[in-house]
């Protein structure tokens, strides 16, 4: 497979794909995290078409060259920040390896989108976790 197919197949896949362990608890401030990630491309949930990350590049990338990756958290449906739920990190990963991050301010001021700036040298997976903050309220 020649590195241009591979590059557009793989971010095409990586924009209905997210990766990422699930994890769930408090972390001491009244706060709940949990990683989502994408079970059926088939039939997505409203929650999914709103946490999955989209990832967006251009199609043809030569080896060793910068190219941008643009990640958006919720590639169907914009996801709702808002001061009780919102995204606080996404994470860019190749070859399930994380190669950048990007923090979002408390409180969901801040539109959940990032573009990365990032060149392989070889054929790679890109995957992209996001990770979302809710208040919980007791």
């Amino acid at each position: 497979m020649d590195r241009r197919n591979f590059i557009k197949g793989s971010l095409i896949t990586a924009a209905v794909m997210a990766s990422g362990k699930t994890f769930a608890g408090e972390n001491g401030k009244g706060e709940s995290r949990k990683v989502q990630k994408l079970l059926k491309k088939e039939k997505l949930s409203a929650l999914e078409q709103k946490h999955v990350p989209g990832i967006e590049a251009t199609a043809s990338v030569q080896p060793g060259s910068w190219f941008d990756v643009k990640v958006k958290v919720g590639f169907m449906d914009e996801h709702p920040s808002t001061p009780e739920h919102w995204i606080t990190m996404i994470k860019l990963l190749v070859d399930g390896e994380e190669i950048a991050r990007s923090s979002f301010p408390v409180g969901g001021a801040a539109a959940p989108v990032e573009t990365f700036r990032i060149k392989l040298d070889k054929t790679s997976q890109i995957e992209a976790v996001e990770i979302a903050i809710s208040m919980v309220r007791g």
